[in-house]
């Protein structure tokens, strides 16, 4: 239980993280030994062709973002246990969730989340 009382103090400090301009934010959730990063920003979109490059822009956000983190994680596990933590990619999954739209409004708004699934070996 000690690595994983570790792990979650170093969670705590190092993931939860909002954006300066509000909108988007970096969460977690740890269950037994898996470990989900979760991404989640606001997009504002005319048509298709306007959504696309936002959601390639939103990802490749949402990937450095849990990279910089999963980083600093490793490392601050380190120091704090003296061991190396060790993790498999379980995979990514993303989705919109529109929250606006109208018809008489060309202007929608959505949620786009990307989550990162890490299985943990500590």
């Amino acid at each position: 239980m000690q690595p994983i009382e570790s792990l979650t103090r170093i969670l705590d400090d190092a993931v939860n993280l909002v954006g300066k301009s509000g909108t988007y934010s970096l969460k977690y959730s740890l269950h037994g030994r898996t470990l989900v990063l979760k991404f989640m920003t606001v997009v504002h979109f005319g048509s298709e062709s306007s959504l696309k490059p936002q959601l390639e822009s939103a990802k490749d956000q949402a990937r450095q973002l849990m990279k910089d983190r999963v980083k600093g994680l490793k490392k601050d596990y380190k120091d704090a246990t003296g061991e190396a933590l060790k993790y498999e990619d379980l995979g990514e999954m993303d989705n919109l969730e529109i929250i606006s739209s109208t018809s008489n409004s060309l202007r929608k708004v959505a949620y786009y989340r990307y989550n990162q699934t890490l299985s943990l070996d500590v």
